[in-house]
């Protein structure tokens, strides 16, 4: 299990929820033809011009599909909507759930 977080902070909430917007209408089509991956979004209300994804992909291959759909279809948003990104990718060691 491969896990890639995308934590983007937009200047205005208004920003971040544009984005999201996009999110919505975009990866449904674009992830139909996948299989095991799970993609989440999140935000906290006392912070909402702040965005986090979290990916997770059955293995590399499948994470690479995803980061160039990402750069063909998404990229362009980030570009424009110019937030700050800070992103982090690993492999789960471990996995506790009660």
């Amino acid at each position: 299990m491969i896990t890639k977080i995308f934590i983007r902070t937009f200047p205005s909430a208004e920003e971040c929820e544009l984005f999201e917007s996009i999110l919505q209408t975009k990866w449904p089509e674009l992830l139909k033809d996948t299989s095991n991956v799970k993609f989440q979004a999140f935000r906290n209300a006392q912070a909402p011009h702040i965005s986090t994804v979290i990916w997770e992909f059955p293995d590399e291959a499948t994470q690479a599909t995803i980061e160039k759909l990402i750069q063909d279809h998404i990229a362009r948003f980030t570009k424009t909507l110019s937030p700050k990104t800070l992103t982090f990718s690993g492999t789960r060691v471990m996995h506790l759930e009660t």
